[in-house]
């Protein structure tokens, strides 16, 4: 079974259930690949930026993928900018998803959006 490093970028104050729902799938056993979960457990906050923003970088560039899920108001949040920028800056493969019934915005420069 291959294993790949994922970084999930998710607006962490309203999201954190979709970004728990996506690994508990992932970890059903039915996928052909493994997943590694290379995503920050802590809300972007504005005034500790240096400290976020070093531990974002360190992680995106040592996953292989990132993915942004595209929840309720992952389109205005400001960590989800700033990791899809820092994805894009490291030439990393990107894409969003949108969880079913959701009615959300694209996030800009996140990649295609899979339903």
């Amino acid at each position: 079974m291959a294993k790949v490093k994922v970084f999930l970028s998710f607006e962490f104050g309203r999201d954190n259930e979709l970004r728990h729902n996506f690994y508990a799938q992932a970890a059903r056993g039915d996928s052909c690949h493994e997943i590694e979960d290379y995503s920050l457990k802590e809300a972007y906050k504005p005034h500790n930026d240096r400290s976020w923003l070093k531990k974002a970088r360190d992680l995106i560039s040592r996953s292989d993928i990132v993915i942004v899920v595209t929840g309720q108001d992952a389109h205005n949040a400001p960590g989800v900018e700033k990791e899809v920028t820092i994805a894009n800056e490291q030439h990393k493969l990107i894409f969003q998803i949108r969880p079913q019934n959701r009615t959300s915005g694209p996030v800009r420069e996140a990649g295609e959006e899979i339903p």
